[in-house]
């Protein structure tokens, strides 16, 4: 076999480890100070190595997170101070324009059992059932903006 006729070696770029302090990978051979890792025979597990303890644990139980209702409730409360303002309609847009509910709220539910000073046309996604004859008892409508869902009771308009 001839000198030049050898192949390139594959490992031509690895570091020789533990041959002296000069080598850069000397004492430790880039193994740092004691401990599990600095002794031969060390290996890290593959499949959990990285991932977070908790992600770790077993999952238990159910989250209602995926079917959530992503409504913004509004409280006869809030309405009722509105209509001190003077708003005799309530819906999404003056709700964000007074700001009670945020601007990326996409649904509203109306709750609570107050008594309203005087009638109002109020449209929402949904109503509780206390909210809509608190509405409908003082001449008011409640309106139920189509989400598919049935009307609570009469006088509530769909």
């Amino acid at each position: 076999m001839k000198l030049h006729a050898l192949p390139k070696s594959l490992n031509r770029n690895r570091k020789r480890v533990g041959r002296g302090e000069s080598s850069g990978l000397g004492k430790t051979s880039g193994k740092g100070n004691k401990g599990a890792k600095a002794r031969s025979g060390y290996r890290v597990s593959p499949v959990t190595s990285g991932i977070p303890w908790y992600r770790k644990l077993p999952i238990r139980g159910f989250s209602n997170f995926r079917f959530r209702a992503d409504c913004a409730e509004v409280t006869l409360r809030q309405i009722a101070s509105l209509m001190h303002k003077g708003v005799m309609e309530i819906n999404l847009d003056t709700l964000r324009q007074f700001s009670v509910i945020g601007a990326d709220a996409k649904k509203i539910k109306v709750i609570g059992k107050e008594v309203l000073p005087r009638a109002i046309t109020v449209h929402a996604h949904q109503f509780s059932k206390g909210a809509a004859d608190s509405i409908v008892g003082v001449g008011g409508v409640a309106s139920v903006i189509s989400s598919g869902e049935v009307a609570p009771k009469e006088g509530v308009v769909s």
